[in-house]
């Protein structure tokens, strides 16, 4: 008997110990388990965050390209309709009626800083004009200002369609229309636009 209780103790105290361990065994899981799913938790927030972070950016970045966009076919746009408002001077001084030409002519020889001995180089149309009595009037208009009205024409034609060369003997002055424009639209483009936009020309 006293055999049976000494095992019988044995084991008692063996299953106590085996429950001791099992039940440390399942706090130990317990407590690993939370940690794993706590990191699990804190790692999807952090990848969550991160993913609407990277969508904010992404739809900044697609705004940002549908703006420049924007700007530069708005800027385009503008640019087409003051090439074709230049491309209509040019068109209309092309067509001007004589007197007018004329007057044009007289204007861009006249406020150019000249002496009245210079030639002119015009385009082969033109010659005729000259000739049958325009180049008398404009060196008759540059004795009237108190200059020397002793221009003449260069027997050169004008590589270029409108307008005329005034050449000196430092310095040739263009005044074909098709620089004139060119000048013009350097120097004013900004508030063409501005005109034609109603846009604030800074």
């Amino acid at each position: 008997m006293a055999g049976n209780k000494i095992i019988e103790k044995i084991e008692e105290e063996a299953r106590q110990g085996a429950a001791a361990i099992e039940a440390e065994a399942k706090q130990k899981a317990e407590a690993e388990k939370s940690r794993i799913l706590g990191k699990a938790k804190e790692s999807a927030a952090e990848i969550e965050a991160k993913a609407q972070a990277d969508a904010k950016e992404a739809a900044g970045r697609l705004m940002l390209i549908a703006d420049l966009k924007s700007r530069k076919d708005s800027l385009a746009a503008q640019r087409a309709v003051i090439q074709e408002a230049f491309d209509q001077a040019a068109l209309r001084l092309s067509q001007l009626p004589q007197e007018t030409w004329e007057k044009l002519i007289l204007a861009i020889v006249t406020q150019s800083d000249v002496e009245g001995t210079e030639t002119l180089v015009v385009p082969a149309k033109d010659r005729a004009v000259y000739e049958n009595g325009f180049l008398s009037k404009i060196n008759k208009t540059l004795v009237d200002q108190g200059k020397k009205g002793e221009m003449t024409l260069d027997s050169e034609t004008a590589s270029f369609k409108e307008g005329i060369l005034i050449r000196g003997k430092d310095c040739d002055y263009d005044g074909s229309f098709a620089t004139l424009l060119r000048d013009v639209r350097s120097e004013e483009e900004y508030r063409v636009a501005g005109i034609l936009f109603d846009a604030e020309v800074k």
